[in-house]
């Protein structure tokens, strides 16, 4: 829980000396005397490490990231509050609180940004004007005509070939492709449930949950769902259109839907996204969005693009350079253990923390740290990693 020093470590070397190393994180499953103790995958000495830099002992070019066993690390004196078990399948996410917040649908206008983009000489300056949906989660109690209270709000993002029905299962059973009953949700579904105890506890800020979609396309400009530079595109609709649309209809710390407004709400504004959404907090939230974002999740995906484009480089510069003064409250990553879990430490989480002035890994936000890389035990690339990952991060988020 101590600023990270700030060396320039190649990313080409780190990769390189993690893959000798064996860098997998140990999980329930593991035996033998490294049980527990962040083996290496070699010998039976247990991997010793810095809480400070994430350097194995005795190396400088040797990382791995927390493993935590309870709350504390087994290869340092590092504890979290954060969760590394999942969540899904327990009382969490499956009780009904009796003190439910309530989801409605909103309609707000848009364009397809990124239509105009592929599209641009056929439009030769036109514009692709568009009606698109999300979902809304207002805590319990909330009152329209309460305009007194404010209220946080997060911008929770789905994945490649989702939308934004996805978090909160709502789509009409028999007719769309995410409902409670549906395999999206393994060990079990209750994104509403786990808000509603969150708040309910005290643990979490009292915070509006939108989710909206990043896709675009319209059928005269449609736009390939694996076209990930929709995740670039995206950062525009929201600032401009959905953020404004929330601010003008919902009571939130933004006086209006005005870019000032919402620049000076950014504290109590959140971003978070998995998978391709994950994607999107690099390309749009960090690229040029950190005026209006304040927290940004990043859930089970790093800073480059299917086409091994690396975004790492610019975002860093754009954070010391432009950005400088727009403070990161609290950035949370993670990865499910099954779903190689070294490839985002190595190539996102470590140059960002090493690089990015006034980044402090830990949860312990009193001492002013401000990121964390959290891998969930055991889980892959689908909702019992997400729904772990939403029950730590709202813990901390609109907190610092």
């Amino acid at each position: 829980m101590k600023v990270l020093l700030h060396k320039f470590i190649a990313l080409a070397c780190a990769a390189a000396c993690a893959a000798a190393a064996g860098l997998a994180a140990c999980t329930s499953g593991d035996a033998g005397e490294n049980s527990g103790n962040g083996g290496n995958g070699g010998g039976n000495a247990p991997v010793t490490h810095s809480a400070d830099t994430y350097l194995v002992d005795g190396t400088t070019d040797e990382y791995h990231w927390h493993n935590f066993a309870d709350g504390k690390c087994t290869m340092c004196d590092e504890t979290t509050i954060f969760e590394e078990q999942p969540v899904g399948g327990g009382d969490l996410i499956d009780r009904k609180s009796e003190y439910p917040g309530t989801l409605q649908k909103i309609t707000y206008s848009t364009r397809s940004y990124i239509g105009e983009a592929l599209y641009a000489e056929e439009l030769n300056g036109a514009q692709i004007p568009m009606e698109k949906s999300a979902w809304v989660y207002l805590p319990y109690g909330y009152d329209a005509e309460d305009d007194q209270t404010k209220y946080n709000v997060l911008y929770l993002l789905h994945g490649n070939g989702q939308n934004e029905e996805y978090w909160f299962a709502r789509s009409t059973p028999g007719e769309g492709q995410f409902t409670p009953d549906s395999n999206a949700y393994t060990k079990g579904y209750g994104t509403e449930n786990i808000l509603d105890y969150l708040m309910e506890e005290g643990l979490a800020e009292r915070t509006i949950v939108v989710t909206p979609t990043f896709y675009s396309t319209t059928e005269e400009y449609p736009i390939d769902k694996d076209n990930w530079r929709t995740t670039k595109y995206f950062g525009q609709e929201l600032i401009n259109d959905l953020m404004p649309y929330v601010a003008e209809n919902f009571n939130t710390y933004a006086a209006d839907g005005s870019a000032e407004s919402l620049k000076a709400a950014r504290d109590h504004q959140g971003y978070a996204g998995l998978s391709m959404g994950s994607v999107t907090s690099f390309t749009s939230i960090w690229s040029y969005c950190l005026e209006y974002f304040a927290y940004i999740g990043s859930l089970s995906a790093g800073a480059n693009s299917p086409e091994g484009d690396d975004f790492t480089a610019d975002i860093i510069a754009a954070k010391n350079g432009e950005y400088a003064d727009c403070d990161i409250k609290y950035w949370y990553v993670s990865s499910g253990t099954r779903e190689n879990p070294e490839s985002k430490f190595l190539s996102t989480y470590i140059p960002f923390v090493q690089q990015i002035n006034g980044l402090q890994h830990g949860s312990d936000i009193a001492s002013g740290d401000n990121c964390e890389f959290m891998t969930i035990q055991g889980t892959a690339h689908n909702y019992a990693t997400w729904i772990t990952d939403l029950y730590n991060f709202m813990q901390v988020f609109y907190k610092a």
